[in-house]
């Protein structure tokens, strides 16, 4: 059973963001981080939040960058990009919804939010995460998972 078994994935409005890049594999996310060096994935309305920022949820309090998650691996993590980056989009894919999207962003990082996520500023928007690749990404963090089971 997926994802897509449980849960509708929103369709990403195309007309909002016509010269971003749509995102269908894995593969493909990997190589745009080769590409255009270190990658943050973010789930949120879409790439207009470079214009209008983020929040802290709990408090209100302005943040000083927008809140994304890594698709760098960390340098302890042997099992390589692919399974990073499936494992980042599988844990954050409960972000989405229909008035969500995942997408990727580059920038430096200039803080932490409260749950130390790294917050990023000024984002630049890189491309949107199709559907595609969050169906593979399942799939792909699902049998690196069941790896000694087998």
């Amino acid at each position: 059973m997926s994802y897509a078994d449980v849960i509708e994935i929103p369709k990403n409005d195309d007309r909002s963001t016509p010269d971003l890049p749509m995102l269908e594999t894995v593969r493909e996310i990997v190589q745009a981080q080769q590409r255009e060096g270190e990658l943050f994935l973010r789930v949120s309305h879409g790439p207009a939040d470079v214009r209008s920022g983020s929040r802290h949820q709990e408090s209100g309090y302005p943040l000083p960058g927008l809140a994304c998650w890594p698709l760098r691996p960390e340098p302890w993590w042997p099992a390589g990009d692919n399974v990073w980056v499936a494992r980042q989009l599988v844990s954050h894919s409960y972000l989405l919804s229909e008035r969500s999207r995942a997408w990727l962003l580059a920038g430096p990082v200039v803080g932490r939010g409260a749950d130390g996520e790294p917050l990023v500023a000024p984002a630049r928007p890189v491309g949107l995460v199709g559907q595609g690749a969050l169906l593979e990404a399942e799939s792909v963090y699902a049998a690196w998972r069941c790896r000694d089971v087998r």
